[in-house]
């Protein structure tokens, strides 16, 4: 039972990165077009509340799970986790510049 639990939450969190991989595109995309639709930097000032918790939550994640990595046996679905929040990290960062 503690197993699927496990597993469960797991899914949770992909289903976390996907929307937020969403999100991401969804800010891209608005952040791209913004002052030809004649919205100036209002995507800008809607999403700035919203991405130092993201940021925080795909660092935390990013840590807990090389940690789990290092002392884990099923290492394969941790480094997909890695992987996961290493890009969304990336792309939210590398967004701003």
């Amino acid at each position: 039972m503690l197993e699927n639990l496990k597993r469960s939450i797991n899914g949770q969190h992909l289903l976390v990165y996907f929307c937020l991989f969403v999100f991401w595109c969804f800010l891209r995309l608005f952040s791209q077009n913004a002052l030809d639709l004649g919205w100036g930097f209002f995507p800008l000032v809607i999403s700035l509340p919203f991405v130092p918790f993201i940021l925080v939550w795909l660092g935390v994640q990013f840590y807990r799970n090389v940690r789990l990595y290092k002392q884990s046996f099923h290492k394969r679905w941790y480094v997909c986790h890695c992987v996961f929040s290493a890009m969304l990290l990336v792309l939210f960062v590398l967004h701003f510049f």
